[in-house]
């Protein structure tokens, strides 16, 4: 039996070499999807070539088909490609301008510091400069005050002169001491002359005294405060019980000073005050015995009272 007549198909190799090499272009220019798409082609056409299936004609139809979708997916992926360099080219200028603007706002933030700490010590320097002139300002007034009482009490007075003449010359005879410190006129007188040691009963000799400075104190309106002091020797235990210190000793000799001052009624009680200091202000040093008969004293302030 006689070999079945085939069909006399014209051979298409020269149409499958084209469509390869179309398709290995786009492989080669187009992304991954695109490649697929052309090789899938590609292989449809061989293998229909090689089976001897069907016409020229249909798979050459095919074949142009797939070159026209083939070529606009090049213009497109190139297109792509062309829009995605652009897009890089402007991601790399935003990034430079970025980074020139970040530069930018450093130096700015830098320059905005050391303009506000410019202005910060500025004002440090006005507020020291103001706070300096208003200080010079009170020590010169300071001093001024100083100056104009210095004047007003280094020189005594008429009648604070006439006061101290006369507490002079009434205890002329007696061992008291009279100074002057500014405005206060001091008569101090040892203790051993107004009290028995270690007592605070008015010795007779003491009487004398203060009837004379309650005398002078007459002549003027001046406030008399008394002051009780001791040495630094404590209480003999047989006195103890009624000074238990030389606190209560020291108050005991001003109160008692005090009160023979106004019995005199030559000083009234309004002008006068009694105050005990113990061995708290001594005048000499205590280790030696003449050291501690100083500091055993009673104290008699003249003060002018300050007018309202």
């Amino acid at each position: 039996m006689a070999d079945p007549v085939k069909p006399n198909l014209p051979p298409i190799v020269g149409e499958a070499s084209a469509t390869q090499t179309v398709a290995t272009g786009a492989a080669k220019a187009a992304a991954g999807g695109v490649a697929k798409v052309a090789a899938w082609h590609t292989v449809s056409l061989a293998t229909a070539a090689a089976l001897g299936l069907g016409g020229g004609g249909y798979y050459l139809h095919r074949d142009t088909k797939a070159r026209t979708q083939l070529t606009e997916m090049e213009q497109q992926a190139g297109a792509l490609e062309d829009r995605a360099k652009k897009a890089d080219l402007a991601k790399e200028a935003l990034q430079a301008q970025l980074e020139q603007a970040k530069e930018e706002m450093k130096k700015l933030s830098v320059s905005s510091l050391e303009l506000e700490k410019a202005k910060s010590d500025l004002a440090r320097l006005k507020d020291i400069s103001e706070a300096e002139r208003k200080v010079f300002e009170k020590k010169l007034a300071d001093q001024q005050m100083s100056l104009e009482k210095l004047k007003a009490t280094t020189v005594p007075t008429e009648q604070e002169q006439k006061l101290e003449d006369e507490l002079k010359r009434k205890l002329a005879d007696q061992d008291v001491v009279i100074s002057r410190l500014k405005d206060q006129l001091k008569v101090t007188v040892a203790s051993e002359i107004l009290f028995p040691s270690g007592s605070a009963e008015l010795a007779p000799a003491g009487a004398d005294v203060l009837r004379k400075v309650a005398a002078a104190a007459n002549q003027s309106q001046d406030e008399v405060r008394v002051e009780g002091h001791t040495d630094s020797d404590p209480i003999a235990p047989v006195l103890a019980q009624y000074y238990p210190t030389n606190w209560e000793l020291s108050t005991a000799r001003a109160a008692v000073a005090v009160r023979t001052l106004q019995a005199t009624g030559m000083v009234p009680a309004e002008r006068l005050a009694a105050v005990g200091y113990g061995d708290s202000h001594p005048v000499a040093p205590n280790d030696t015995a003449e050291g501690k008969a100083k500091n055993r004293r009673v104290e008699i302030i003249f003060k002018p009272i300050p007018k309202p």
